[in-house]
């Protein structure tokens, strides 16, 4: 559902332009996550109920723009999964995120734009996160 409004909770400011509660990766597709951070040392990262998936850390140094693409295969199987992406304002100001359904081909799933939105921590908050269900 895109809901294009700010939120402000007590931990930052987000700026969803999308918000897809849950998504269905079929055999053949991924997710494929964008993630643009202002400020000199990003942290975040990607888990779900049962473990992590991917951090700013093992992605190699830090940097503005971050490209990911994550596997169907990576998914625990056995059904839906809440997946939880967590970043840290404390050497950062600002991330972007934008979650998107690919095919096979790296092409985009009709509008499957998962998540779309902005995370802001002025006045330095400290944590912030977006919570999705992912089916596999």
């Amino acid at each position: 559902m895109a809901n294009k409004k700010t939120v402000v909770s007590k931990l930052c400011k987000k700026t969803r332009r999308v918000l897809i509660g849950s998504v269905r990766v079929n055999e053949g597709q991924h997710l494929h996550y964008f993630v643009t951070v202002k400020g000199s040392r990003p942290l975040f990262t990607l888990a779900c109920e049962h473990k992590p998936h991917f951090d700013s850390k093992e992605l190699g140094p830090s940097r503005q723009d971050y490209d990911i693409v994550w596997p169907r295969s990576s998914a625990d199987a056995g059904g839906p999964d809440t997946y939880t992406f967590a970043m840290s304002f404390a050497g950062a100001d600002k991330y972007t995120l934008r979650v998107e359904l690919h095919d096979a081909s790296h092409q985009r799933v009709d509008d499957g734009v998962i998540v779309d939105a902005d995370y802001d921590g002025n006045p330095a908050s400290i944590l912030c996160n977006e919570s999705f269900v992912v089916r596999t």
